[in-house]
Protein backbone atom coordinates (compact mmCIF):
# COMPACT_ATOMS: atom_id res chain seq x y z
CA UNK A 1 0.00 0.00 0.00
CA UNK A 2 2.78 2.34 0.57
CA UNK A 3 3.85 1.90 -3.14
CA UNK A 4 0.31 3.52 -4.61
CA UNK A 5 0.43 5.36 -7.31
CA UNK A 6 -1.32 8.33 -7.28
CA UNK A 7 0.77 8.95 -3.69
CA UNK A 8 4.07 8.38 -5.10
CA UNK A 9 2.84 10.48 -8.50
CA UNK A 10 2.16 13.06 -5.79
CA UNK A 11 5.63 12.99 -4.49
CA UNK A 12 7.19 12.81 -7.66
CA UNK A 13 5.29 15.69 -9.32
CA UNK A 14 6.53 17.97 -6.56
CA UNK A 15 9.86 17.02 -6.10
CA UNK A 16 10.42 16.27 -9.64
CA UNK A 17 9.05 20.32 -10.72
CA UNK A 18 10.86 21.64 -7.50
CA UNK A 19 14.16 20.00 -8.58
CA UNK A 20 13.66 21.52 -11.82
CA UNK A 21 13.27 25.02 -10.90
CA UNK A 22 16.43 24.89 -8.54
CA UNK A 23 18.69 24.30 -10.88
CA UNK A 24 17.12 27.01 -13.10
CA UNK A 25 17.35 28.95 -10.13
CA UNK A 26 20.66 28.22 -8.02
CA UNK A 27 22.90 27.41 -10.75
CA UNK A 28 22.64 31.21 -12.25
CA UNK A 29 22.53 32.58 -8.79
CA UNK A 30 25.66 30.81 -8.07
CA UNK A 31 27.31 31.77 -11.33
CA UNK A 32 26.26 35.88 -11.15
CA UNK A 33 27.79 35.65 -7.05
CA UNK A 34 30.76 34.50 -8.01
CA UNK A 35 31.61 36.83 -11.08
CA UNK A 36 30.53 39.62 -8.87
CA UNK A 37 32.78 38.06 -5.54
CA UNK A 38 32.31 40.81 -2.43
CA UNK A 39 29.68 42.82 -4.97
CA UNK A 40 26.16 43.75 -3.52
CA UNK A 41 25.08 41.55 -5.71
CA UNK A 42 26.71 39.03 -4.29
CA UNK A 43 26.22 40.13 -0.22
CA UNK A 44 22.19 40.14 -1.18
CA UNK A 45 22.29 36.61 -2.87
CA UNK A 46 24.61 34.84 -0.38
CA UNK A 47 22.25 36.76 2.20
CA UNK A 48 18.77 35.40 0.76
CA UNK A 49 20.00 32.31 0.08
CA UNK A 50 20.96 31.80 4.26
CA UNK A 51 17.96 32.48 4.95
CA UNK A 52 16.16 29.76 2.76
CA UNK A 53 18.75 27.56 4.48
CA UNK A 54 17.75 28.12 8.00
CA UNK A 55 14.28 28.34 7.98
CA UNK A 56 12.77 25.00 8.96
CA UNK A 57 10.49 24.06 6.28
CA UNK A 58 7.28 23.39 8.37
CA UNK A 59 7.82 27.24 9.92
CA UNK A 60 8.23 28.19 6.13
CA UNK A 61 5.68 26.50 4.73
CA UNK A 62 2.99 27.40 7.23
CA UNK A 63 4.32 30.86 6.91
CA UNK A 64 3.48 31.03 3.28
CA UNK A 65 0.22 29.13 3.77
CA UNK A 66 -1.01 31.65 6.68
CA UNK A 67 0.18 34.51 4.25
CA UNK A 68 -1.19 33.69 0.62
CA UNK A 69 -3.98 31.00 1.24
CA UNK A 70 -5.50 32.50 5.18
CA UNK A 71 -5.00 36.36 4.31
CA UNK A 72 -4.67 36.97 0.98
CA UNK A 73 -6.74 33.75 -0.39
CA UNK A 74 -5.18 33.34 -4.02
CA UNK A 75 -4.64 29.72 -3.08
CA UNK A 76 -6.17 27.18 -1.72
CA UNK A 77 -5.21 26.29 2.36
CA UNK A 78 -4.45 22.51 1.72
CA UNK A 79 -5.57 19.72 -0.09
CA UNK A 80 -4.85 18.22 -3.67
CA UNK A 81 -8.60 19.49 -5.31
CA UNK A 82 -11.38 21.08 -5.02
CA UNK A 83 -13.86 18.59 -3.67
CA UNK A 84 -16.70 20.66 -4.46
CA UNK A 85 -16.38 22.04 -7.89
CA UNK A 86 -17.49 19.99 -11.14
CA UNK A 87 -14.56 20.42 -13.99
CA UNK A 88 -16.03 20.95 -17.18
CA UNK A 89 -12.79 19.39 -18.79
CA UNK A 90 -9.43 17.94 -18.16
CA UNK A 91 -7.70 21.29 -18.60
CA UNK A 92 -10.33 23.06 -15.63
CA UNK A 93 -9.30 20.17 -13.66
CA UNK A 94 -5.30 20.57 -14.32
CA UNK A 95 -5.22 24.12 -13.67
CA UNK A 96 -7.07 23.55 -10.13
CA UNK A 97 -4.33 20.76 -9.38
CA UNK A 98 -1.42 22.95 -10.35
CA UNK A 99 -3.10 25.74 -8.13
CA UNK A 100 -3.31 23.44 -5.39
CA UNK A 101 0.20 22.65 -5.74
CA UNK A 102 1.93 25.74 -6.21
CA UNK A 103 2.63 26.60 -2.76
CA UNK A 104 4.19 23.78 -2.00
CA UNK A 105 6.44 23.60 -4.70
CA UNK A 106 7.31 27.14 -3.80
CA UNK A 107 8.17 25.91 -0.16
CA UNK A 108 10.52 23.42 -1.54
CA UNK A 109 11.95 25.60 -4.12
CA UNK A 110 13.01 28.10 -1.96
CA UNK A 111 14.25 26.12 1.02
CA UNK A 112 16.02 24.03 -1.65
CA UNK A 113 18.60 26.57 -3.60
CA UNK A 114 20.23 27.63 -0.74
CA UNK A 115 22.96 24.85 -0.84
CA UNK A 116 23.30 23.85 -4.75
CA UNK A 117 23.44 28.03 -4.80
CA UNK A 118 26.19 27.76 -2.60
CA UNK A 119 27.98 24.69 -4.16
CA UNK A 120 28.07 26.26 -7.23
CA UNK A 121 29.50 29.63 -6.17
CA UNK A 122 31.97 27.61 -4.13
CA UNK A 123 33.29 25.31 -7.36
CA UNK A 124 33.03 28.84 -9.66
CA UNK A 125 35.55 30.33 -7.56
CA UNK A 126 38.00 27.82 -7.57
CA UNK A 127 37.52 27.56 -11.25
CA UNK A 128 37.96 31.21 -11.99
CA UNK A 129 41.13 30.98 -10.09
CA UNK A 130 43.10 28.23 -11.88
CA UNK A 131 45.91 28.51 -14.31
CA UNK A 132 43.73 27.48 -17.35
CA UNK A 133 41.39 30.41 -16.98
CA UNK A 134 44.04 33.19 -16.49
CA UNK A 135 45.59 31.96 -20.05
CA UNK A 136 42.32 31.79 -21.57
CA UNK A 137 42.00 35.56 -20.67
CA UNK A 138 45.34 36.14 -21.33
CA UNK A 139 45.17 34.97 -25.05
CA UNK A 140 41.94 37.60 -25.23
CA UNK A 141 38.90 35.68 -25.05
CA UNK A 142 36.02 37.68 -23.94
CA UNK A 143 34.86 37.19 -19.99
CA UNK A 144 31.95 35.91 -21.54
CA UNK A 145 33.42 33.28 -23.35
CA UNK A 146 35.91 32.78 -20.06
CA UNK A 147 32.89 32.02 -17.83
CA UNK A 148 30.00 30.18 -19.97
CA UNK A 149 32.58 28.18 -22.06
CA UNK A 150 35.93 26.79 -20.14
CA UNK A 151 34.89 27.75 -16.20
CA UNK A 152 31.01 26.85 -16.41
CA UNK A 153 31.88 22.94 -17.22
CA UNK A 154 34.23 22.08 -14.43
CA UNK A 155 32.12 23.99 -11.97
CA UNK A 156 29.25 21.72 -13.09
CA UNK A 157 31.57 18.56 -12.19
CA UNK A 158 30.63 18.38 -8.41
CA UNK A 159 27.14 19.55 -8.94
CA UNK A 160 26.59 16.80 -11.14
CA UNK A 161 28.24 14.07 -8.80
CA UNK A 162 25.37 15.78 -5.80
CA UNK A 163 22.67 14.29 -7.98
CA UNK A 164 23.61 11.05 -6.18
CA UNK A 165 20.91 12.42 -3.08
CA UNK A 166 18.45 13.50 -6.19
CA UNK A 167 16.59 10.24 -6.55
CA UNK A 168 15.50 9.44 -3.27
CA UNK A 169 14.73 12.41 -3.21
CA UNK A 170 12.16 12.13 -6.03
CA UNK A 171 10.48 9.03 -4.63
CA UNK A 172 10.78 9.48 -0.96
CA UNK A 173 8.31 12.72 -0.52
CA UNK A 174 8.78 16.11 1.46
CA UNK A 175 8.06 14.78 4.80
CA UNK A 176 6.92 17.85 6.93
CA UNK A 177 5.83 19.86 3.47
CA UNK A 178 3.33 17.39 2.67
CA UNK A 179 2.31 17.30 6.09
CA UNK A 180 1.95 21.16 6.63
CA UNK A 181 -0.62 21.25 2.88
CA UNK A 182 -2.35 17.87 3.45
CA UNK A 183 -0.96 16.23 0.21
CA UNK A 184 -1.33 12.75 0.11
CA UNK A 185 2.65 11.96 -0.74
CA UNK A 186 4.55 9.15 0.12
CA UNK A 187 6.31 10.89 2.93
CA UNK A 188 3.09 12.15 4.17
CA UNK A 189 2.03 8.27 4.62
CA UNK A 190 5.24 7.62 6.26
CA UNK A 191 5.14 10.34 8.70
CA UNK A 192 1.34 9.05 9.65
CA UNK A 193 3.20 5.75 9.49
CA UNK A 194 6.32 6.82 12.15
CA UNK A 195 3.62 8.91 14.33
CA UNK A 196 1.57 5.33 14.47
CA UNK A 197 4.44 3.47 15.28
CA UNK A 198 3.67 1.01 11.99
CA UNK A 199 7.01 -0.68 12.16
CA UNK A 200 6.47 -2.80 8.38
CA UNK A 201 5.62 0.37 6.73
CA UNK A 202 9.00 2.47 8.25
CA UNK A 203 11.01 -0.42 7.10
CA UNK A 204 10.06 -0.56 3.86
CA UNK A 205 9.83 2.85 3.36
CA UNK A 206 13.48 3.04 4.86
CA UNK A 207 14.66 -0.17 2.61
CA UNK A 208 13.48 1.82 -0.56
CA UNK A 209 15.32 4.76 0.51
CA UNK A 210 18.27 2.84 1.00
CA UNK A 211 18.13 1.19 -2.73
CA UNK A 212 17.32 4.32 -4.59
CA UNK A 213 20.66 5.65 -2.58
CA UNK A 214 22.66 3.11 -3.95
CA UNK A 215 20.86 3.80 -7.67
CA UNK A 216 21.69 7.39 -7.65
CA UNK A 217 25.38 7.20 -6.60
CA UNK A 218 25.65 4.83 -9.25
CA UNK A 219 24.23 7.00 -11.67
CA UNK A 220 25.94 9.81 -10.41
CA UNK A 221 29.18 7.98 -10.77
CA UNK A 222 28.70 7.37 -14.64
CA UNK A 223 27.63 11.06 -14.71
CA UNK A 224 30.73 12.23 -13.35
CA UNK A 225 32.39 10.46 -16.12
CA UNK A 226 30.43 11.83 -18.81
CA UNK A 227 31.17 14.90 -17.77
CA UNK A 228 34.85 14.58 -17.21
CA UNK A 229 36.36 12.24 -19.60
CA UNK A 230 39.71 12.18 -17.79
CA UNK A 231 37.82 9.89 -15.10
Amino acid sequence: EIFNGDRMGTSFLVAAVATVFEFLIAIPLGVTAATHQYSVRDYVVTVLVLIGISLPSFFFGQMLKDLFANKLGWFPVSGMKDASVTYANAFEALGDYLHHMFLPILTVVILSIGSRMRMTRTNMLEVLNSDYIRTARAKGLSEKSVIYKHAFRNTMIPVVTSLAGLIPSLFSGAMITESVFDLTGIGNYALNAMQQGDIPVIMTYNMFLAFLSVVGILLADLMYAVVDPRV
